[in-house]
């Protein structure tokens, strides 16, 4: 295939990566159509696998632009405070921390901007397709594993699924908060907005802390 000109290569992808993800938050990846993202995306099919290669590949690419960003964000975060406690174990709330406060701060952002990525992550989250899942599992990975490190060094004495499932609500209950952000506000009366960043962050910080000592007490 001939290559295209550059000038209008960042163009196309915007435009494919912006179809596609609008259709996999509508659909879902299984019924995200190729034939809908090209006639939305204004390109022909060979285009789309001449970037991405493959559908799964333009599932990665969607997801590496939206969550890419929030991944360095959260590793940066606790890097920070790693090096600033030189070796010691992290308070678990300073875990915390860096585990909400990179997607809080994305939920507060500008309407336009956190609908996109909202509706992203509800469609993950409420149907899980497995291929879906293997190829954000993946993206989630070193995030993952950082955290969970963080845990172990400040809890030793913890056991790994005990760790493992405070770690998963923790997600869950941030997947479900940046999912229904209207809704938590409806059913609040107003009483908890989730674009007030601080406010937020303290809250999840204070119910999620208890939960994490626990094992330190327990295990002693």
């Amino acid at each position: 295939m001939p290559k295209m000109p550059k000038s209008s290569e960042p163009d196309r992808q915007t435009r494919i990566l912006d179809a596609a993800e609008s259709a996999i938050a509508e659909s879902g990846f299984a019924g995200a159509s190729l034939r809908d993202i090209v006639q939305e995306a204004q390109v022909n099919l060979a285009t789309v696998y001449y970037y991405f290669g493959s559908k799964v590949g333009l599932m990665e690419a969607v997801l590496k632009r939206r969550f890419g960003p929030l991944r360095q964000e959260h590793l940066a975060m606790l890097g920070k405070f790693e090096a600033a406690a030189r070796g010691r174990p992290l308070p678990v709330e300073q875990i915390l921390e860096a585990m909400l406060l990179p997607p809080l701060r994305l939920a507060a952002k500008a309407p336009a901007k956190r609908q996109a990525v909202t509706r992203l992550i509800g469609r993950i989250v409420t149907e899980p397709n497995p291929q879906i899942q293997k190829v954000l599992t993946g993206q989630r990975a070193e995030v993952r594993a950082a955290f969970l490190r963080a845990l172990q060094h400040s809890l030793p004495k913890a056991s790994l699924p005990a760790l493992l499932w405070r770690v998963e609500f923790v997600w869950g209950a941030l997947a479900f908060a940046l999912c229904n952000p209207g809704k938590i506000e409806i059913e609040t009366h107003g009483a908890c907005d989730l674009t007030k960043t601080d406010e937020v962050l303290a809250e999840m910080i204070h119910f999620f802390s208890p939960g994490f000592r626990a094992l330190a007490r327990n295990a002693g």
